[in-house]
């Protein structure tokens, strides 16, 4: 049996072989795959010597197909089917699609942004799941290495071209106070916000002891200082300690309107220029084009829109 050199079988000359056996005449299947009669001439020599047959030989109606030929028709059908599927995306249907992805958020993103995402999931993708980790420190390392499919918050990025995001939204800060708190019957100013307690959420991975955030530093560069008499690890102990304390907490101001929803409290604008910042959602360049994750993405976008 004829021992085939896979070395000497490309794309193009299988192409050319499938033109050849459909239209049995060099001129034509040349001209149907855009090359010129002798450079299809050549690939048929090429083909020849491959497969050991002459594939197509004369006769009085023409040219026609060897038995090893007519043997070559179906396969290469299904083989040139199975490479065109191969390198074409991936066709995506989100009702049925299946899997875990592996969410890095802090409490911040998972309670404002996932109330409306996975109401939007279990009606559009009832089989797909999420599981939620706490952003870390080394989430951009996850994210690289795969075990993180996408990452919810304000990450200093590397200047890499391998991480990809998208600004989700623009968040700024208020102060949050219980509804009866004496300093709502006042004018807000720089005295009266430092006279009362603070609270602050501990940035991730910070040094314990450390108490310098947004608000401190810029108390500092105006000469002032306030004391902070707690610090918490996350945001959802924040209102109901709020409401029932003196304390004053500085936060961004979409998660502070939600608590304010369901908690007796005040939001005032700081009597300090805090700014603002991105939100945004992150992800690895391997799942740039992966059509999971580009719908998953969009959908995220979609619901913090209006946020």
């Amino acid at each position: 049996m004829h021992e085939i050199n896979l070395q000497q079988l490309d794309l193009n000359l299988l192409l050319v072989l499938y033109a050849l056996l459909q239209e049995r005449n060099v001129t034509n299947a040349g001209e149907k795959i855009g090359l010129s009669q002798s450079a299809t001439s050549n690939a048929l020599g090429r083909l020849r010597q491959v497969f050991n047959d002459p594939l197509l030989v004369r006769s009085k109606k023409g040219m026609v197909l060897t038995p090893r030929a007519q043997e070559l028709l179906e396969p290469l059908q299904k083989i040139l089917l199975n490479i065109e599927q191969l390198v074409q995306p991936t066709g995506f249907e989100h009702k049925t699609a299946q899997g875990t992805i592996q969410l890095a958020a802090s409490d911040y993103a998972t309670v404002l942004i996932l109330p409306k995402v996975l109401k939007q999931i279990s009606q559009q993708a009832p089989q797909l799941n999420l599981e939620c980790h706490h952003w870390r420190s080394d989430t951009l390392d996850l994210l690289r290495n795969g075990v993180i499919n996408l990452g919810l918050g304000v990450p200093n990025l590397p200047k890499t071209s391998e991480f990809r995001f998208q600004k989700l939204f623009v968040e700024d800060y208020v102060s949050v106070v219980r509804a009866d708190h004496p300093i709502t019957q006042m004018d807000l100013t720089i005295e009266s916000y430092v006279a009362w307690p603070h609270a602050f959420i501990t940035p991730i991975n910070a040094i314990p002891g450390s108490t310098k955030t947004l608000v401190d530093t810029v108390l500092e560069g105006l000469g002032v200082k306030r004391r902070v008499m707690l610090k918490l690890p996350h945001f959802l102990s924040a209102p109901l300690i709020v409401a029932q304390t003196d304390l004053i907490v500085t936060l961004p101001s979409r998660i502070a309107m939600l608590f304010a929803e369901y908690t007796n409290l005040a939001i005032l604008k700081p009597p300090i220029e805090l700014g603002n910042y991105n939100f945004l959602q992150i992800w690895h360049e391997r799942c740039d084009h992966d059509p999971l994750h580009i719908w998953l993405r969009e959908l995220i976008a979609s619901q913090t829109q209006h946020l």
